[in-house]
């Protein structure tokens, strides 16, 4: 049976399990059940997908933040829980979020040049862009079992560099799975890219913190993995099809490809980019990485004022001994796993208006995934056991931070 026409007076309609509705008008319902697991929130698996939170990059500007020369060999991060991975290749790349070029919108892009070209590449050469994603996070593509559901990809972008693009989902629990697809860059304009992976019905992710899924979008690949056919079907990991046709964005320093908008989600369906508020993004970030830099975002020092009460606190504590001191801090939210100090750079203890500028480095990381819990090592001359401290920058130079990456 099929209708066309004014439906305002209609009730108790219904449609079949293929059935559409296509309305400019307004829809009332008693309720909304999705079928495929698409909620209207929490549908995004991606972690700042809008790249608006940017911790690692150097300020360039009041709204842009950067990393430049990242090649050789490397997990290299880039806006917060984005790396750009390079194995083996001679090309450089600055990897920058930028406020002036983006979809309508958004923000904020994430913009990658290359800026030293590589025109020959190696077999093993490899540059991929990707994020990881918690096994807690995707027990709702229930892989590995007979009810396995489909990964639909979606995400802005545009580059000087046309031609064809592979993306790839990586599995990383028990036995490792992939499958790629291709999508084709045919102009320089912003344009939405939508991408349907099969479900995979072999071996289960684990419901843990730790990484169950990988989603690379490759940039440049060797031969090794450039090679065969495009492996369009789940199989336990393999080299050859990862990236077959994969362009090399690394030919010319005049290539340039920017990322927005970028979702994962279960099911067929490519539904309308999540929004989500700023500060969501900016705790969820949290969890894996957290960092303090002297004269960024009101992080005050020493050398500003001469005073060390009107540093910021970057922890609080007491001494041990002379040259001795515990420091701990809150983390909120919880990070993934204990945390690592990645960069402890012109740190200093101080007491009330007393600064000790002596060596201060780290002896031992007793912390928690909740919990900072620090024990610094200091030149001397500190005090008695019990007195209270802070930890503080001294100069503009200060930069402090820890990493739970997955």
């Amino acid at each position: 049976t099929s209708y066309r026409g004014d439906a305002s007076q209609m009730t108790g309609a219904g449609l079949g399990t293929d059935g559409s509705a296509n309305t400019s008008g307004i829809v009332t319902a008693a309720s909304f059940v999705p079928t495929a697991g698409q909620f209207f929130s929490e549908r995004n698996k991606f972690i700042n997908g809008e790249f608006r939170i940017f911790q690692r990059g150097d300020v360039v500007s009041t709204t842009d933040k950067q990393i430049t020369g990242i090649g050789g060999a490397g997990t290299n991060y880039t806006a917060d829980h984005w790396v750009l991975y390079t194995q083996n290749t001679g090309a450089r790349f600055t990897v920058r979020r930028v406020n002036g070029d983006h979809p309508d919108g958004f923000g904020q892009s994430l913009k990658i040049t290359c800026t030293t070209a590589d025109t020959s590449l190696a077999a093993n050469e490899e540059v991929q862009f990707f994020q990881k994603i918690e096994g807690f996070d995707t027990q709702d593509f229930a892989k590995g079992t007979s009810s396995a559901k489909q990964y639909t990809l979606s995400f802005y972008a545009k580059s000087t560099k046309t031609g064809t693009y592979v993306v790839r989902l990586l599995g990383r629990h028990n036995t490792n799975r992939c499958v790629s697809a291709s999508y084709t860059i045919s102009d320089t304009n912003w344009n939405r890219y939508v991408i349907t992976f099969p479900a995979d019905t072999s071996i289960v992710d684990n419901p843990d913190a730790t990484e169950s899924l990988r989603v690379v979008w490759w940039l440049v690949a060797g031969s090794t993995v450039n090679s065969g056919s495009l492996q369009t079907t789940w199989i336990n990991s393999t080299d050859t099809g990862a990236a077959t046709g994969q362009v090399n964005f690394a030919d010319s320093t005049s290539n340039i490809i920017y990322f927005a908008g970028c979702q994962l989600e279960v099911g067929d369906v490519a539904t309308p980019f999540e929004r989500r508020r700023y500060v969501r993004d900016l705790e969820d970030s949290y969890r894996y990485y957290r960092r303090w830099k002297a004269g960024v975002e009101g992080v005050t020092y020493y050398d500003q004022t001469n005073d060390p009460a009107s540093a910021t606190t970057l922890a609080q504590g007491a001494i041990i001994d002379a040259d001795d001191a515990l420091t701990t801090r809150w983390l909120n939210p919880p990070m993934n796993h204990k945390p690592e100090v990645e960069t402890a750079t012109d740190v200093r203890l101080a007491t009330g208006q007393a600064l000790y500028d002596s060596s201060t480095t780290l002896q031992e990381n007793r912390s928690s995934q909740d919990h900072l819990n620090l024990h610094w090592d200091n030149g001397g001359g500190m005090g008695s056991a019990g007195d209270f401290y802070r930890l503080i920058f001294k100069t503009s130079s200060g930069d402090f931070s820890v990493e739970a990456e997955i």
